[in-house]
C-alpha cells in the first residue's frame, strides 16, 4: 500500500496517476494489513495473558501510539530540506507531542487499571478518559492565534515532486516483518497465570524504556521546532540523526531485555515446530516447576503480602460478563453503548491527528496549542487502551477478535464522520478565497466544541451505562 501511495506521488518512475482514488485505493491497502496486525497481536495477548490484561495490552498499545512519533521523527530528521515551510515542522513536532501523550495514555491506563478496578470500573475509566479529551477539544477550541501564521505557498512543479518517506514506510515494512516473524517462533505457547512479582517487575521495566522513549521523543520534538523558529534547523542535521539513532537504541534494548528471559529449551521446544499439544504441555510444565520454585523460595512473603492478581480457581472469580458469539454480542445494549463511544472517541482522536498540520498552519505555535494536543493525546491513548480490554470483560475471549474488529469500524466510520462531515466543511466555509487555506481561530473553533459536547457528553455517557449496567460484575472483580 505505501509502495503505491509513493509510486502515485513520484511521475518520474511510474506512471501511476495521483489522484485521490488511486491514493485512497495504497492506503485503504496498507491499513488493511494495519487492521490485520493490531487485531491479531490484541487478541493473541487478551487470550494469553487474561489476569493481566491491562499489563499487556497498556505496553502493547503504548506501541501502536509512540511509532507515529518515531515516523514523524525521522521524517524531520531526513526529509524536511530548506524549501520547506515552518507549518511543515510544526504539523510534524505536534504529532510528535500528540503521539507521546497518546502512549503516555496507553501505559497509564493500561497499567493503573489492573491495580484499581476493585475501586473504580474500566469502563468508568473509559468515560473519565473521554470527558478529558472533551476538555482537550475546548482548549483547541478556543486556542488563540499567534499571528504569524502563513498560508505555505503553491509549488509551480508540484507534479514534479514525489514523497520519500513513503518509499521508505514501503521499505521498513517488511523488514520488520522479516526480522520479527522468526522472534515469534521462540515464545512459548499456551495461557499465563497471573504474573508473578518478579515477571511484573520486568514488565515495568520494559514500561520504564518505553516512558523513555516517549520523554526523549518529547525533547526531541521541542528542540527541533526551536532550531526551526530560528531558521537553523539544516545546520542540526547532525544532531537530529544522532536522536534518531538513540531512539533506534532504545527500541533495540527493549527486544534484548525481552528475548533475554527465554529459556533455552522453551526456545528449542517452539522453534522445532512440534505439535501444538507438545509445545503446550512442556510450557505448562516449565510454568509450573518456576511457580513451585518460587512458591517455595517466597512463601513466608507471599503469606504477607497481597497478590498482584486474583489467584486462578478461586470460586466466584470471572474474567468477563458472558461468554458471546458474535450473533450474541451484537444483539446486546452493552455492544452498541461500547460502539458509539468508541465512535465518538476515536472520530473526534483521529479528526484531530488527521488535520494538525492545517491547525498548526491556522493557529500558529501558541502555548495553548501544545497544552491542547497534549490532553487530548493523553485521553485518545486511554481510551484505546481500555476499549479491548473491556470488550473482553463484557463478551468474553470466545469470539473476540471477530468483535474487536466490528468495534474497528467505529473509528472508521467515526474519522469519516468528523474529518470529512464536520472539519472539513467547516474548514472550508471559512477559507481564504482562492487559497484554499485557511487561517484563525474560527477554522476549528466550531469543530472543537462539537467534539466537546460529543466525548465529554455524549460518549462519556455511553460508558457511564456500560459501568452501570453491569455494576454486579465490576463490584466483583
Amino acid at each position: 500500500g505505501y509502495l503505491l501511495a509513493y509510486l502515485a506521488s513520484a511521475k518520474s518512475v511510474s506512471t501511476l496517476p495521483s489522484n485521490v482514488g488511486v491514493v485512497a485505493f495504497a492506503f485503504f491497502i496498507a491499513w488493511q494489513g494495519g487492521a490485520w496486525f493490531d487485531a491479531g497481536g490484541v487478541s493473541v495477548n487478551l487470550l494469553n495473558f487474561p489476569h493481566d490484561r491491562g499489563l499487556v495490552i497498556g505496553i502493547l498499545k503504548s506501541f501502536f501510539g509512540l511509532s507515529g512519533s518515531v515516523f514523524a521523527q525521522i521524517y524531520i530528521s531526513f526529509y524536511v530540506t530548506s524549501s520547506k515551510k515552518d507549518s511543515n515542522v510544526l504539523g510534524a513536532t505536534l504529532v510528535v507531542l500528540f503521539g507521546v501523550a497518546n502512549c503516555l495514555g496507553r501505559i497509564l491506563s493500561g497499567s493503573v487499571s489492573d491495580n484499581i478496578k476493585r475501586y473504580i470500573s474500566r469502563p468508568s475509566l473509559y468515560a473519565c478518559s473521554l470527558v478529558l479529551f472533551g476538555i482537550g477539544s475546548l482548549c483547541f477550541a478556543f486556542a488563540p492565534s499567534n499571528g504569524a501564521s502563513q498560508c505555505p505557498s503553491k509549488s509551480s512543479d508540484k507534479e514534479e515532486q514525489s514523497v520519500p518517506m513513503l518509499l521508505f514506510l514501503s521499505i521498513a515494512a517488511p523488514s520488520l516483518a522479516l526480522i520479527v516473524t522468526p522472534l515469534l517462533n521462540l515464545l512459548p505457547v499456551g495461557e499465563r497465570a497471573a504474573a508473578s512479582r518478579q515477571q511484573a517487575r520486568w514488565v515495568y521495566a520494559g514500561y520504564a524504556i518505553v516512558l523513555a522513549l516517549s520523554i526523549l521523543l518529547a525533547i526531541t520534538g521541542v528542540v527541533q521546532n526551536s532550531w526551526e523558529s530560528e531558521g537553523t534547523l539544516m545546520d542540526h542535521r547532525s544532531e537530529s540523526i544522532s536522536f534518531v539513532v538513540l531512539m533506534g537504541a532504545l527500541i533495540v534494548s527493549l527486544l534484548v531485555m525481552s528475548m533475554a528471559h527465554f529459556s533455552p529449551k522453551t526456545a528449542t521446544v517452539a522453534s522445532s515446530h512440534g505439535n501444538y499439544a507438545q509445545v503446550l504441555a512442556e510450557s505448562k510444565r516449565e510454568s509450573e516447576e518456576g511457580e513451585e520454585k518460587e512458591i517455595g523460595d517466597k512463601k513466608q512473603e507471599e503469606n504477607l503480602e497481597e497478590p498482584l492478581s486474583p489467584p486462578q480457581g478461586i470460586p466466584g472469580t470471572r474474567l468477563s460478563v458472558r461468554e458471546a458469539s458474535v450473533s450474541e454480542a451484537l444483539q446486546t445494549v452493552d455492544f452498541w453503548l461500547l460502539w458509539i463511544a468508541q465512535f465518538f472517541g476515536t472520530g473526534s482522536g483521529l479528526m484531530t491527528l488527521n488535520n494538525l498540520g492545517q491547525i498548526s498552519t491556522a493557529l500558529g505555535g501558541s502555548g495553548s496549542l501544545y497544552i491542547a494536543c497534549i490532553i487530548c493525546g493523553l485521553a485518545y491513548g486511554c481510551f484505546w487502551c481500555l476499549s479491548p480490554i473491556v470488550t473482553a470483560e463484557l463478551f468474553g475471549t470466545k469470539a473476540f477478535g471477530t468483535l474487536y474488529s466490528w468495534l474497528g469500524l467505529a473509528p472508521a466510520f467515526g474519522s469519516t464522520a468528523f474529518s470529512v462531515g464536520l472539519a472539513a466543511s467547516i474548514y472550508s466555509i471559512h477559507e481564504n478565497d482562492g487559497d484554499n487555506c485557511c487561517l484563525g481561530q474560527a477554522c476549528y473553533r466550531t469543530t472543537y466544541i462539537i467534539c466537546a459536547v460529543c466525548t465529554g457528553l455524549l460518549a462519556s455517557t455511553s460508558a457511564l451505562l456500560i459501568a452501570y449496567r453491569n455494576k454486579s460484575f465490576y463490584s466483583h472483580t
